[in-house]
């Protein structure tokens, strides 16, 4: 592998890190969003918790 393709194969890299760096900010601002959404709307009967009082 030459420099030039090196250098062209890490430029695509950065990229798709930058991509995959994007997705998980929205993956994990809806995250948020569905959690700070649950709590408001929670009444006790999840299978898994007592309520909002904890």
């Amino acid at each position: 592998m030459t420099e030039k393709e090196m250098i062209e194969k890490i430029a695509q890299l950065e990229k798709r890190v930058a991509e995959l760096e994007k997705s998980v900010a929205y993956i994990q601002e809806d995250i948020y969003e569905f959690v700070e959404d649950d709590e408001e709307t929670c009444n006790g009967n999840c299978s898994h918790c007592s309520g909002c009082e904890e």
